[in-house]
């Protein structure tokens, strides 16, 4: 049977944090194309790159987070398994 995890206080932050810098680069990466005339200049470019950049890293560490989460879960249900074993050993 799958069990359920709630989201973390950390997670949630990060999913808030992750709209608004997709929200937020956009829109400023609009203005700066608009006020430039239409025309991708080199620090446009390396705009965009790094707004991309940040949108990546962030989606990694959501993914490492979550991965985290799991292990530490897997490792909790191991722990109570031996633990069972161990006390069922004592009382034979």
């Amino acid at each position: 049977m799958e069990k359920k995890r709630r989201t973390s206080i950390f997670e949630k932050l990060l999913l808030i944090v992750g709209f608004l810098v997709l929200i937020m680069g956009y829109f400023f990466i609009n203005k700066v194309f608009i006020a430039e005339g239409y025309k991708v200049s080199w620090g446009f470019l390396q705009t965009v790159f790094l707004w991309l950049l940040m949108v990546i890293f962030i989606i990694l560490l959501a993914i490492g987070e979550d991965i985290k989460e799991g292990i530490l879960l897997e490792q909790l249900d191991e722990i109570r398994k031996l633990k069972e074993e161990i006390i069922k050993g004592k009382n034979r």
